[in-house]
């Protein structure tokens, strides 16, 4: 009887342990399903941002579309995105002072996403805008400033959790090649069977 207890003790602890949502194991499975290389058939995209305009007063137009923030509240957004991670060439998370769960980030942004965000202040000052990581809701911002053009960095105030500013992170360059590939490698790829 006492075997067969600490038998059911030990395969509940286990199932709970796999089961609960551990990040090492979440890491790793999602890991395990995709090449690593951004040139690769096999490569598929992961930790994808897409920033959106909230739509105040919606017209029920297809451009828009109700998007779950948690179990209780939505916000329309415009599904248009302003900025997404075809234009982060790299990523760093800068842990909030006296906080170190919460992350904001800091992108590191190309010659286009230079125009594209300014575009993305310059129309919302004041407002705030949704931050979407693949297709999940992560947080809205207001966007700082950003009239000149020449800086690359620029900082994203949005207090993701440690997995999701991870992510962002390690996937921001390989979707950037993913995305924007070399001139000889578009070449090539055209013509591949």
């Amino acid at each position: 009887m006492k075997s067969l207890k600490l038998r059911y003790l030990t395969l509940l602890a286990c199932g709970m342990f796999l089961f609960s949502g551990c990040e090492i194991f979440r890491e790793a499975l999602e890991e395990s399903y995709t090449s690593e290389d951004p040139s690769s058939d096999e490569f598929e995209t992961r930790f994808n941002i897409g920033i959106f305009e909230v739509v105040k007063y919606p017209r029920a137009t297809m451009l828009e579309r109700e998007i779950n923030i948690d179990h209780e509240n939505t916000v329309c957004i415009n599904t248009n995105a302003l900025f997404s991670s075809k234009r982060i060439r790299q990523a760093r998370a800068i842990p909030r002072p006296g906080n170190p769960d919460i992350y904001d980030l800091e992108i590191r942004i190309d010659r286009m996403g230079k125009t594209q965000w300014m575009m993305l202040t310059g129309g919302n000052k004041n407002r705030e805008v949704v931050m979407m990581v693949d297709d999940r809701y992560a947080g809205s911002f207001i966007p700082e400033s950003y009239q000149d053009g020449s800086k690359d960095w620029v900082r994203v105030r949005i207090g993701v959790d440690n997995y999701t500013a991870r992510g962002i992170v390690k996937f921001a360059k390989k979707n950037y090649e993913y995305y924007n590939p070399e001139a000889k490698n578009w070449f090539e790829n055209l013509f591949r069977p």
